[in-house]
């Protein structure tokens, strides 16, 4: 009896010690997830030739954004609850693919890090390890949660020019563009008329048709476009960009006088 009742004892504490060792693994490889989402260089797997300075920090939240909002605006939601969700870049990264592109990590991966153009982009060149490595981090941040619900919206060419049309036929607030512009475009553009990893928009000398540059401002905004991300309207509405663009015409306008 005392035979079986220590040989029990000894599997249970091999049992224990086996999911411990199981959840430091675990750690660890979420671990590598976490400095992998904040890390513009993969950890400096990606070639500094091609690196665009990006970070999956940029365009998304590791956190609940909507239940703690910090004030940013990314232009991707917030990645609670991706293990959930089964597919990433509306249905076009799903099966099988889905994990292995890290829930549509490895789409960012090439086209937003380094710069691949979306029509050569392969969501699963993103390394084994490092898929595996982001999607351990966002199971453990997740906990079981579904994060946010949306409906991914891709708009193709004809439905980018009209809703940029739209856009930039309405009124907007310019003060209320410059603070979106501080919570939304900065990222990429320090200021209007600075560089950083976006181009410098507002120049010495206005466009020579200032009208037609906001459509097409408009136009990217929502519709993406190069390295431009495309913001979705649960995350700038109409209105928002509106106000943004009325915010870039005054600019533009002032260099004329």
């Amino acid at each position: 009896m005392r035979k079986f009742v220590s040989f029990s004892i000894a599997a249970m504490l091999i049992t224990v010690l086996v999911f411990l060792t199981q959840a430091q693994q675990l750690s660890d490889k979420a671990q590598l997830g976490r400095e992998l989402f904040h890390d513009p260089t993969f950890k400096g797997t990606i070639n500094p030739k091609v690196a665009t300075g990006l970070s999956c920090a940029n365009c998304h939240a590791d956190f609940d954004d909507e239940a703690e909002p910090d004030g940013v605006i990314r232009a991707g939601h917030s990645v609670i609850g991706v293990p959930q969700r089964g597919s990433a870049k509306g249905g076009m990264i799903k099966g099988a693919d889905f994990a292995r592109a890290a829930g549509g990590g490895g789409f960012c991966y090439q086209h937003f890090l380094q710069k691949v153009p979306e029509s050569k982009v392969n969501p699963t060149a993103i390394p084994a390890e490092h898929a595996e490595a982001l999607m351990a981090y966002f199971e453990a941040i997740s906990d079981g949660k579904k994060g946010p619900q949306f409906e991914m919206q891709m708009l193709d060419a004809t439905a980018k020019t009209e809703a940029g049309e739209k856009i930039a036929a309405m009124t907007g607030d310019t003060k209320k563009g410059w603070e979106l512009w501080g919570r939304a475009c900065v990222v990429c553009h320090p200021t209007p008329k600075k560089a950083g990893i976006g181009i410098q928009l507002v120049r010495t000398r206005p466009p020579r048709d200032i009208d037609k540059t906001i459509i097409r401002w408009a136009t990217k905004i929502r519709g993406g476009g190069s390295l431009m991300p495309f913001y979705a309207s649960d995350i700038l509405s109409d209105q928002d960009i509106a106000n943004i663009l009325a915010f870039l015409r005054e600019q533009m306008e002032s260099t004329a006088r």
